[in-house]
Order: structure tokens, then C-alpha cells, then sequence
């Protein structure tokens, strides 16, 4: 009998499956929407890509909540080595809707986990701004750029919470990780006097909705990454201040037909007698318009009054003289009602933490959600791989809290006076203040020029580096220590610069990319080109990080440091001058600082971080690329005392 030589382990196609949108329908029918259940549904499908995925009893991390927050605290976490689950009530990731624009600084953090230039192509770029007011435009500019002097992202990059989230899911799939659905952690005990040697005193109570099976699990710790009504902060005794606004937004992605000649660019259009919108491009050919809705005078907002074709209706009054007209079904359809929203902590006696929005909520404005949560699944991370590794005090754990809420709240204040210029109105604060009017005390108008137009040309003056990430800026604590005055431009608790550097004769590159793993600090020293007064302050310094009395010595079976060596010249100079320096010929990479002088065209590394070509500098810039502090070569010593504070 004949056979087809095929065997049951033979390639199959994924399974797809239609998933029919939940979006009200328009005139053009509905979306369906193909998804790849076997491999994006997690545990929650016959055939999990993960074949063998084991489910351990005890680990490191708990992580609650599957959205793109939780999503890069695991990706982060697998790539430090630190044994983790994660879970969620969802049967399947997000299908359409919700977030859709990255930050540049967002950009640099996907880049260090190893997946920026995957998801770069994932969406257009937001590269310019447009504001019309009553039919009419009042500005068009540039928007959203950052120094490419010292970052190498630039705009704002529109790509949708659907498409992150399928990306780090197949990221975590590579690690051997599957996200644990539909699955709610019932109950959880945290022994809160458990002795010292209890190393995970957390216990949780989980069950897998679909199949009923229930499961005890131990961990160091736990994360909530749960959203908004977050069951992890409601166990805490944290508050969640803040204030509800009678602000409503309707929300369409969809294809339009339109005679606005700036449909493809970011922008707001604002009419005098029926409010705002905010326009953003998206893919596949689609923009998503926020348009304010009102309720009928003297009555509560009802929900069930709008649709898409009702949103549409208020869109064409907003744009007006312009029209607007659905050329496709509708991708996504909402109805937003802004909460301003922030936990009174982060965190709990050093073992549970919570990050986006389960600790701060607020408008689409600004783009500030999904970017401020992987910023808090960012900084939050390497912090708890250290403690998980056993290298490192509770202390270090303190900082996300004092970091990560700080950060928040300055979000919150941004949205908000973001939103209230789109809305044309004045609410309360978050902090219980009344927000500011958009009048000659806080605005000053040019001659003829319009108070909201001159408002947003204010407001991106004042926070146009905070918009795009670049602009966060921690105080002063356990791992942000004062830069000696020596460094010019060099700030603790700043985003390190990430000049162009060269790392050989064949490739330009950026500082950054000689920067270690997630879990390492980068110990960056500036050499000047290795002739004159630096150099016996290297063969010093060389010498003390060579001696077992050194911080380096003392962490170096923690494999904690990359040292990066920064050599203003060429590959050949320093080939032929590094033999001056065993020590950094074999333990550093050397990095070339050839770029042009400070200007138009270009800046070296040495000058935007503003370290002088005769005192060199040893600059420590933190796992996620924060300056944590600096020192002249001379006092390369004092950084002992840095480290003690809160490494064991």
C-alpha cells in the first residue's frame, strides 16, 4: 500500500480564526479581524506554540495583567534570568483599539530589550503638527523630533497596542514563556513578618477560568500591571486620588473621505461652538479622530446615544467647512470619559508593585499612556532582578516608587493641560486646584494672534522634550548622586545622550550599542585620544579597578559592569596608544568619538556629555540608560561609597 510519506509532526499552517470586531457597525459593515489563537492565545488554545511550557510552583516574579506594562516587565525579566509567570483574565490579547503612539524615548527602551527595529516598522511616523481653529489653519510645523544629535529615534511612532502586544508575545514565546489565560489570581497572602531567610513569602491562589484548574504559587514578588480597576491595588491600603471629569470623547478608527487637506498629520481641529478633535494618523491607510462629545443641555451624558455615525455627525460640525465621510468599516469604536487618576505609592514594603495604569490613569493627550507603563515596566525590572539575584539591598527597590509617581504625576498634570486646550474648557485639577484659563496671566498672545493658538505654541515650547520621553528627570536618591561639577552636561537622574559613535572601522553606531545587558551598569570613560595629562589618570585609574579593593573587584563575580572606553579618534590612533593600558585593552570596549564638533552637523561624545579632554571622566550610566552619577578620572575611588549604598 503506498504511502505519502507524511508524518503527523509534518509543518501545518497556524490556525486563524475570524474574530468578528465588538465595535458598533457604520454603514460600511464591520471589520473581521484574523487572529493566530495557537500562537498569540497563550495556554489558552489546543496546540500552545510552547509545546512544553512548564508551570512553576515557585518563582521569582508574579506579574498580573497581560497588556503591553506586563508584557516588557517579562520581557525583561526573561532576559536577566529571573524565573517569572505571567497572567491574564483575557482569553486572547487586544484585538483592536487602545494605545497607539510611541515615544522616542519608548523607542530606546524597545531597543535595548532587542526588539526597536521590529516594531520601527510597525506603524507610520507623527514628524509634524497641524492645528485649524473655526476653519481655518493656524499652525503647521515640525513636531515630535528629538536631537539626532543624541538620540537616534525620531516622531512619534503610531503603532497600535494590538501590534506591541503581539510582538512582545512573541518575544516572551522565544524565551519559552507563555502567557497564562484565561487565568485570575483569586487570592494572594503576602507574610509581611515572615523571617529574613523566608525567600518568597507571597503566596497566590490562581485558577484558569476555562478549564476550573486551580494552582498554589510561591514568589519574591508580585507585580500588578492589571489596569485601571487593578485587584492588586484594591488589596493594598493605597489610595487612587484623583478626580473624574464630565469630559466625553467618541473614538473611530476607520478610513475617511475628506476634502481637510491635512487628514495624513497629527493635529487638532477646534471650533469656537462644538468643541475639539484630535486627528492621528494610523495604518493601513485608517487616521483616528477623538471628537468631544456633549449631552443634550441640561442633562447627564447617556452613552447610548452615540454610535459611529453619530460621532461622524459631530466630526462634520467640528471640521466644518470640511467634510468627513466613512470610507471603510469602522476599526474601533469607544466612548472615553477621562479619569485623572494617581496611587498614592507604587509599591508595598518592597515586594508588591504596581505599574501603568494600575497606578496612574488620564487622557489619550499626550500620548503619555503606554509609554509612561513600559517606562515603569522598564525602571521596575532590572531593580528586581538585582533583589531576585541576591546582589542587591531593598533599598534600590525604594527608588521605583520615588521615580516612577513623580514621573506620573507630571504625565497627568501634562495631559490634562493638553486636554483642557482640545476641550476649550477649565476643570478642576488633579491635586483639587482649579486648571488655568487660557488668559493673559498664563498665556501671553502675540499682537492678533489667536489665545489658543498661542496656548499650544506655549505648551509644546514648554514640554516638547517631555512629550517625547526624552524629558524625565529623577531627584536625587539611592542611585542618582550629584555629578561632580567637573562634567559639565552630564545630570543624574537624566536620560543618558546617546551620541554616534563608531565601534570599528566598519560600523557606525551609537553609544548605546556598546552598552551592556539589562542588568548591567555601564561604566563609561571618556579617554580623550590617550595622549597628554589623561593618560597617567587612566593608567591610575586602571590600576585602582584592578585591584581587589576596588568596587569593580568586589561585584566582578556578579558580572555587574561593561566598561566602555571613549577614544575622541580614530581606530588606528587608539590601536597604536591603547598598549598603554592593559587593563582597558582587555576589559573594556572601545568605542570611537569621531563624530564632528558641537554644531549644526554633528557632536562628539566627549562635548554633550561635557567632559574635558584633560580630566577624562568615568560617567555610570544605570541598566536603563539614566546617568546615575559621574567623576573626574582622579576620583574614580568615590564611586565606592555609590555602589555600597545599595548593593550588598
Amino acid at each position: 500500500m503506498a504511502t505519502s510519506g507524511f508524518s503527523a509532526d509534518d509543518y501545518a499552517a497556524p490556525y486563524t480564526l475570524d474574530h468578528v470586531n465588538k465595535s458598533l457597525p457604520n454603514t460600511q459593515g464591520v471589520n473581521p479581524i484574523v487572529t493566530y489563537p495557537n500562537l498569540l492565545n497563550g495556554t489558552n488554545c489546543e496546540k500552545p506554540v510552547v509545546a512544553d511550557y512548564q508551570k512553576r510552583s515557585e518563582i521569582d516574579v508574579l506579574i498580573i495583567g497581560a497588556g503591553p506594562v506586563g508584557l516588557t516587565t517579562a520581557a525583561s525579566l526573561a532576559r536577566q534570568g529571573v524565573t517569572l509567570r505571567i497572567l491574564d483574565k483575557s482569553p486572547h490579547p487586544l484585538v483592536v483599539g487602545r494605545a497607539d503612539s510611541l515615544q522616542p524615548r519608548t523607542m530606546e527602551v524597545l531597543a535595548q530589550i532587542g526588539l526597536g527595529e521590529e516594531v520601527f516598522a510597525l506603524g507610520p511616523r507623527i514628524e509634524h503638527t497641524v492645528v485649524y481653529k473655526d476653519g481655518k489653519k493656524q499652525i503647521f510645523a515640525e513636531s515630535h523630533q528629538s536631537d539626532p544629535r543624541e538620540c537616534r529615534w525620531q516622531g512619534l511612532h503610531d503603532v497600535t497596542q494590538t501590534e506591541m502586544e503581539h510582538a512582545l508575545i512573541r518575544d516572551l514565546v522565544r524565551h519559552d514563556i507563555l502567557v497564562e489565560r484565561p487565568c485570575t489570581m483569586t487570592s494572594y497572602k503576602f507574610d509581611e513578618s515572615a523571617d529574613p531567610a523566608v525567600t518568597h513569602p507571597i503566596t497566590a491562589e490562581i485558577i484558569n477560568e476555562a478549564t476550573g484548574e486551580k494552582e498554589t504559587v510561591k514568589a519574591r514578588y508580585l507585580v500588578g500591571s492589571d489596569g485601571a480597576h487593578s485587584i492588586i491595588r484594591k488589596s493594598l491600603p493605597i489610595e487612587f486620588n484623583g478626580i473624574k471629569t464630565d469630559l466625553h470623547w467618541g473614538i473611530v478608527d476607520a478610513v475617511f473621505e475628506t476634502d481637510f487637506p491635512h487628514r495624513w498629520t497629527f493635529g487638532t481641529v477646534l471650533s469656537s461652538e462644538h468643541g475639539g478633535c484630535l486627528i492621528i494618523p494610523r495604518e493601513r491607510d485608517m487616521v483616528r479622530l477623538y471628537a468631544q462629545l456633549w449631552p443634550e443641555p441640561g442633562q447627564e451624558f447617556d452613552h447610548s446615544k452615540w454610535g459611529p455615525e453619530e460621532v461622524l455627525a459631530q466630526l462634520n460640525k467640528i471640521f466644518a467647512p470640511y467634510y468627513l465621510k466613512y470610507a471603510s468599516p469602522v476599526d474601533w469604536y469607544a466612548i472615553l470619559t477621562i479619569n485623572e487618576r494617581v496611587a498614592s505609592t507604587f509599591e508595598y514594603k518592597d515586594r508588591i508593585f504596581l505599574a501603568g495604569d494600575s497606578c496612574h490613569v488620564h487622557s489619550a493627550k499626550g500620548a503619555f499612556g503606554m509609554n509612561t507603563g513600559i517606562m515603569d515596566a522598564h525602571n521596575l525590572a532590572w531593580k528586581l532582578a538585582l533583589l531576585s539575584r541576591g546582589i542587591a539591598k531593598p533599598s534600590l527597590l525604594k527608588t521605583y516608587d520615588v521615580e516612577r509617581r513623580e514621573n506620573a504625576l507630571r504625565a497627568v498634570a501634562t495631559s490634562a493641560r493638553y486636554l483642557r486646550f482640545v476641550g476649550n474648557c477649565t476643570f478642576e485639577n488633579i491635586d483639587g486646584t482649579e486648571s488655568s484659563k487660557l488668559d493673559d496671566n498664563v498665556v501671553k498672545a502675540e499682537e492678533g494672534e489667536d489665545i489658543h493658538v498661542a496656548f499650544f505654541r506655549q505648551f509644546a515650547q514648554e514640554n516638547g522634550r517631555f512629550l517625547i520621553g526624552l524629558d524625565v528627570d529623577y531627584r536625587e536618591n539611592a542611585i542618582n548622586k550629584k555629578v561632580d561639577p567637573a562634567i559639565s552636561s552630564a545630570r543624574a537622574g537624566y536620560r543618558a545622550p546617546d551620541p554616534r559613535v563608531a565601534l570599528s572601522r566598519d560600523r557606525s553606531a551609537r553609544l548605546y550599542d556598546a552598552f551592556g545587558r539589562l542588568d548591567q551598569f555601564n561604566l563609561v570613560v571618556f579617554a580623550s585620544n590617550l595622549t597628554g595629562a589623561v593618560v597617567p589618570k587612566l593608567q591610575a585609574v586602571e590600576q585602582y579597578l584592578a585591584s581587589s579593593k576596588s568596587f569593580y573587584a568586589q561585584y566582578m563575580k556578579s558580572d555587574l559592569f561593561k566598561i566602555v572606553l571613549v577614544v575622541r579618534g580614530t581606530p588606528k590612533l587608539a590601536e597604536e596608544r591603547i598598549h598603554q593600558l592593559p587593563f582597558f585593552s582587555q576589559k573594556a570596549q572601545v568605542v570611537y568619538d569621531d563624530q564632528l564638533p558641537v554644531g549644526i552637523f554633528g557632536a562628539d561624545a566627549h562635548a554633550l556629555y561635557g567632559v574635558s579632554h584633560e580630566d577624562g571622566a568615568v560617567v555610570v550610566v544605570r541598566p536603563d540608560t539614566w546617568v546615575g552619577t559621574a567623576v573626574p578620572l582622579e576620583k574614580v575611588s568615590s564611586l565606592e561609597s555609590y555602589f555600597a549604598e545599595f548593593l550588598v
